[in-house]
């Protein structure tokens, strides 16, 4: 009797399982069941680390759906992001958002100081100070690793609550009382040389387990590119991460290279096809990091892996391509710093869509002709298109300005995170970072 429960069990199960793929992704997939702080940097849910950490990114998101959930129709045409032929529902639903991942705090932020809102009113503005303050005045210094993913999210933290601090914004009093105390935060998370250096490689660790592409590797077929220095990853990011673009080309790494670099020497498209003459493209963002001489460095850290994968029939014909990412979860690293700490997210997960195009935030709320709407929930595959397309290769898509010297399109030697140091010298010289009271 029992083994035929069990079977029974199982069988429901499965048509359960496949009740719920054939209806498409579930758009609840990751949200909490429960808005509260998380064991992230403590168990405890009363240490001034984890009422940070929930403060500045638990989230309760009201949001729409596109049709990539197919049974929660009904759908209606949206012209959002000047597309009319994109469904979405009219009714919203709740998300819970836990903000583990890599993203920044205080969203939406595009453009916006709307995420501040819940930690420059009250309650959330006295307990995050208070939060603050406790944190602060801790005598026992956390572990190197630790102390790094906490400044990254603060250091972020601060610039946009900077943003309300202004005469004319109605929460610029709070802002400014909270602005001297993540300053004092910063500066006393900030990490020696010899600190930073020994922070995990974290994508190194995880290539074995999660199979991750060798693009460090200079024998790997993949090749590091730059063509213009100034990338909307790192622009829009506010320069503290650094975004580096990697290519396997089709062909080699070295015909490709000549060939693209002729064709921008004649002004021309250097790469027509896009993603039809690659292997695949990838998107790393780094993190950076204010050290104990108040400089902007680059760090062993990676926050981000985007990948896109091309798929080509017997005869070798492109047939189009796959997307995937691979994002950092602090709990996930500091738990077992070995692992990498990623979670990989497949294209038919759940993601939120673009406001724009050069929209790289998390959860946006759509422009529309009036008030901003509510964000829109999508896939990943969809968030990706809304930008590429299918086959676009951002990089290659900068306009050329005629009777002006071109630029090549350079290789550059990963060991020498050229990238990085370079977002990390423009970062220094930002107003923002000049803003900065760390008592250097």
């Amino acid at each position: 009797m029992l083994r035929l429960l069990t079977i029974i069990g199982f069988l429901a199960s499965a048509v359960s399982f496949l009740y719920v793929a054939s209806q498409g992704p579930d758009y609840l997939a990751d949200s909490l069941a429960k808005r509260e702080p998380q064991a992230i940097y403590s168990a405890d849910p009363h240490d001034p680390w984890s009422r940070i950490f929930y403060l500045l990114f638990t989230r309760t998101v009201e949001t729409r759906l596109t049709d990539d959930f197919k049974s929660e129709g009904p759908f209606v045409s949206s012209s959002i992001m000047g597309n009319p032929a994109l469904q979405a529902t009219s009714r919203t639903v709740q998300r819970i958002e836990s903000g583990d991942r890599a993203i920044d705090p205080l969203y939406p932020n595009l453009f916006s100081t709307k995420g501040s809102e819940p930690i420059l009113t009250d309650p959330g503005f006295s307990e995050l100070k208070q939060a603050l303050l406790e944190a602060c005045a801790e005598t026992t210094r956390r572990a190197p690793l630790q102390r790094a993913l906490m400044q990254s999210d603060v250091w972020a933290a601060r610039e946009i609550v900077s943003w309300s601090s202004d005469a004319a914004d109605p929460q610029r009093d709070h802002a400014r009382q909270l602005l001297p105390i993540l300053d004092r935060f910063i500066a006393q998370l900030a990490l020696s040389s010899a600190e930073i250096a020994a922070l995990p490689r974290n994508y190194q660790a995880a290539q074995p387990s999660m199979n991750l592409p060798r693009v460090f590797d200079e024998h790997s077929g993949w090749i590091e590119i730059e063509w213009f220095p100034v990338r909307s990853h790192d622009e829009m990011g506010h320069n503290r991460h650094a975004a580096r673009i990697f290519l396997k080309p089709h062909a080699s790494p070295e015909s490709f290279l000549k060939e693209v670099n002729e064709s921008v020497r004649k002004h021309h498209d250097p790469l027509p096809n896009g993603l039809r003459d690659l292997d695949a493209a990838a998107l790393i963002t780094e993190v950076l990091l204010i050290d104990k001489t108040g400089r902007v460095v680059p760090t062993p850290l990676t926050s981000d892996l985007q990948l896109r994968t091309v798929i080509r029939d017997a005869q070798g014909n492109f047939k189009g391509s796959s997307v995937e990412e691979y994002e950092l979860s602090r709990r996930s690293i500091l738990s077992v710093p070995s692992s990498g700490g990623f979670i990989h997210r497949s294209q038919n997960e759940p993601a939120y869509l673009p406001a724009a195009g050069n929209d790289f935030t998390f959860a946006s709320r759509m422009t529309a002709a009036r008030e901003p709407e509510p964000p829109i929930l999508g896939t990943l595959r969809r968030r990706c298109e809304s930008c590429h397309f299918e086959a676009a290769v951002f990089t290659f898509l900068t306009i050329q300005i005629p009777g002006r010297q071109p630029l090549p399109v350079r290789e550059l030697r990963p060991a020498d995170d050229e990238r990085a140091s370079y977002v990390a010298e423009k970062k220094m010289k930002s107003r923002e970072f000049k803003s900065l009271q760390l008592g250097r």
